[in-house]
């Protein structure tokens, strides 16, 4: 029998002997985690906040992705989860420093954070998630996003 042969031999045998560890270690990590059924939610651009009835806990991992859709902050544009962009310390903003009509969110009555085309991170408070439109101004805006939600807890 040729080296590459017994090597290849004995490195598939190698791998079945581990591979019952492995997956046996990866679906416990995975049974100490529970995904809740992923919603498809529909954020408007003329509300202040969009509320999804969808409770966070603290601790969970919230992954938000844009799915489609286009929204605008007058009448007129068509942008995605990301915004128009502009000056991103503009007073009709809700939060400064980020793009102008971007996706945002916020947990209850907490502080609001940049969500974008896809968010993924662990939460530090409880509550209701609010998905908005990152404007002040929201009666003249027009459009909605489709966005995937997914909790992990």
């Amino acid at each position: 029998m040729n080296k590459g042969l017994l090597g290849a031999l004995i490195g598939l045998l190698f791998y079945c002997c581990q591979a019952p560890l492995w997956c046996q270690h990866s679906t416990n990590i995975l049974k100490a985690s529970q995904k809740l059924p992923p919603q498809l939610v529909e954020v408007y651009a003329d509300r202040p906040w969009n509320e999804t009835s969808i409770l966070v806990q603290q601790g969970d991992l919230l992954i938000i992705r844009y799915v489609s859709g286009s929204w605008s902050p007058w009448s007129g544009g068509a942008y995605d989860a990301i915004g128009f962009g502009g000056n991103p310390n503009c007073d009709c903003n809700v939060m400064k420093g980020i793009s102008h009509a971007a996706l945002i969110g916020k947990i209850g009555e907490g502080s609001p954070f940049f969500i974008g085309e896809n968010f993924h991170h662990r939460m530090g408070e409880a509550g209701i998630l609010y998905l908005g439109i990152n404007d002040t101004r929201t009666t003249d805006n027009s459009g909605f996003l489709l966005v995937q939600v997914e909790v992990w807890r």
